[in-house]
């Protein structure tokens, strides 16, 4: 029962220094939410902006949710605010915290692994293993227009090995995983090769002996861009950012308004890397938006992601007056490497302002056999203490001399040392001697050397 108690004790207090923690850096993200969330709504009301600037800005949103040991909240005038998040997380609001985050983190797992058993019992169309047909060259051929004809480069390597399913009737195609990439094209994309009737296309038999029409091709490049990008993995992120500050309702506009910037931005390389017109990929957007239900896949991209007036109108008015391809391509990779360099700048100015993980603090704290503090790491004591390899080593006269004056009662007196501190206030996880004062090498540890003392230590340094 003791154990039960001391792992209870330690549970609630990691549920509290965690939801402070929490509460911490959603107030940080606010200073990063707010300004890209007017800037997005204010590019609604206009045309022609340039949606890869405006994706890449929402990854400020990641250093400001490593900002919990950041020295910036801990000065006195964020004192009051970090107190208050301690008194407002008491036990029951602090466990509701994690209870639901667990709870989304699960369904969000569970919906991502239903989609991907889903993708894996369609038509196996294209795979890198797979005997070549009629549409392997077409696959081929999307690869090396998003590659800008680079076959054999890192980016060609990656998306040959993404597999291409076939979903049967109409709607949006998707692509999801990042280690094994795969994408799913709606079977109207698909045109015979041969004459009709050569399988029974709705077992997947007639696949084989079919090619992508010429929208299908657009199709299939927009989500090999998404791939290309690292799509995929930023949306990853973005969800578990989303999980992490459940409750703050900014997050969710900002993942809505991340997800048209992603396909805003792989709009615009449609137009580089295909021949396709802005007209013709306009009335593409309509006929799929036409043909496609509102749905939200977890952990995958998809061409339409709903059929929202303004998001529509925000993706089709981006279309008009695009520059050319060689502009295009030294304005991506000038904006890309400038926005590397100011999420590297961020995150090292994150890095600067924050506290270790943890602090070893070396005072030695005394005090009587009431545990009424008497000497806070003076000079006398800390002449008559040593700590070697976490065990005290006392000298016997100069003990006396400290003892005599502070004039301690009783029969035996306690000693601290090795606290661990996790930022000013908050710490805990240290030693305790227990000196009689008869004889000082009787010294009783208090911290007895068990597994659960060594993971309350290891979770008190590392894991919070």
């Amino acid at each position: 029962m003791e154990r039960l108690d001391l792992l209870r004790r330690f549970a609630i207090f990691v549920c509290q220094y965690g939801f402070s923690k929490c509460i911490r850096t959603a107030v940080c993200s606010l200073a990063v939410m707010l300004p890209l969330l007017l800037r997005f709504y204010r590019r609604r009301r206009k045309i022609n902006g340039n949606a890869d600037l405006h994706f890449y800005g929402w990854f400020l949103l990641f250093p400001a949710a490593l900002t919990g040991m950041s020295r910036l909240f801990f000065q006195r005038w964020s004192r009051g605010m970090h107190s208050l998040s301690i008194a407002f997380g008491s036990e029951g609001i602090c466990v509701a915290y994690y209870v639901v985050m667990l709870a989304l983190a699960g369904w969000w797992l569970i919906r991502k692994g239903r989609l991907v058993r889903r993708a894996r019992k369609l038509y196996c169309w294209y795979s890198p293993k797979r005997r070549p047909h009629g549409g392997t060259g077409d696959m081929q051929d999307c690869v090396r227009q998003v590659t800008a004809g680079d076959w054999n480069g890192l980016a060609g390597r990656y998306l040959r090995r993404a597999r291409v399913y076939i979903s049967p009737g109409e709607g949006s195609p998707f692509c999801g995983g990042v280690f094994r990439p795969y994408i799913v094209m709606p079977e109207v994309y698909l045109e015979p090769v041969l004459e009709e009737g050569c399988g029974d296309t709705e077992n997947g038999r007639g696949y084989a002996n079919r090619r992508l029409t010429e929208r299908g091709r657009v199709l299939l490049c927009h989500e090999l861009l998404h791939l290309k990008g690292g799509h995929i993995l930023w949306m990853n992120l973005f969800a578990l950012l989303r999980i992490y500050w459940w409750f703050n309702p900014l997050i969710y506009l900002c993942e809505r308004a991340f997800c048209q910037d992603m396909e805003q931005a792989c709009d615009e390389g449609c137009l580089y890397f295909t021949d396709a017109t802005e007209r013709e990929y306009g009335r593409l957007l309509l006929d799929v938006a036409a043909a496609h239900g509102f749905v939200r896949l977890a952990g995958a991209a998809t061409f339409m992601r709903d059929r929202d007036y303004h998001s529509l109108k925000s993706r089709i008015g981006n279309l008009r007056g695009k520059c050319g391809r060689g502009q295009y391509r030294l304005m991506h990779r000038g904006m890309g490497l400038g926005c590397c360099v100011a999420l590297l700048l961020a995150v090292l100015a994150v890095g600067f302002t924050s506290y270790p993980r943890y602090t070893r603090m070396e005072e030695l704290v005394l005090y009587d056999e009431n545990l009424r503090m008497i000497c806070n790491d003076s000079p006398q004591l800390r002449e008559a203490v040593q700590v070697v390899d976490g065990y005290l080593r006392i000298d016997p006269e100069r003990m006396d001399a400290c003892l005599r004056e502070l004039d301690v009662p009783g029969s035996h007196v306690y000693l601290g040392y090795d606290t661990i501190m996790k930022v000013p206030g908050v710490g805990g996880g240290g030693n305790v001697g227990m000196i009689a004062l008869e004889d000082y090498e009787d010294i009783f540890y208090l911290r007895a050397e068990t597994w659960e003392n060594d993971w309350m230590e290891f979770c008190l340094k590392y894991l919070l």
